[in-house]
């Protein structure tokens, strides 16, 4: 459950601009800040419920989106290629640090670090 959880707050980064933003931030209070359905509710004035279907209908629209776009899929395939990328360099023995570092770098920026 929690990589799903974890897989729902990546979406929510990658695609959170096309959902309302109530659903944004419900997402985000759900996922990032571990906020309870009670304590979203309390905060928008609505019931647990409301919560609750906002929560799942936005999941599905992330899901959706995903499957229509595939950006996180690209992100991924582009993180694996230049890991094998930096390991043949590494092996081969032809990179510079300069080139690694410059591998590194962007592996890190497309990882969120």
């Amino acid at each position: 459950m929690k990589d799903k959880n974890f897989g729902i707050s990546i979406l929510n980064q990658l695609y959170g601009n096309m959902l309302t933003e109530k659903q944004f931030a419900m997402l985000k209070a759900y996922y990032d800040f571990d906020c309870s359905l009670a304590e979203i509710a309390d905060e928008y004035g609505i019931s647990r419920q409301a919560v609750r279907d906002n929560i799942k209908r936005a999941e599905n629209s992330l899901v959706e989106f995903e499957k229509q776009f595939r950006l996180l899929e690209t992100k991924q395939n582009v993180i694996e290629k230049l890991h094998e990328l930096k390991e043949l360099l590494i092996q081969k023995n032809v990179a510079d640090g300069d080139v690694l570092t410059k591998i590194v770098e962007a592996e890190r920026a497309l990882e969120g670090e």
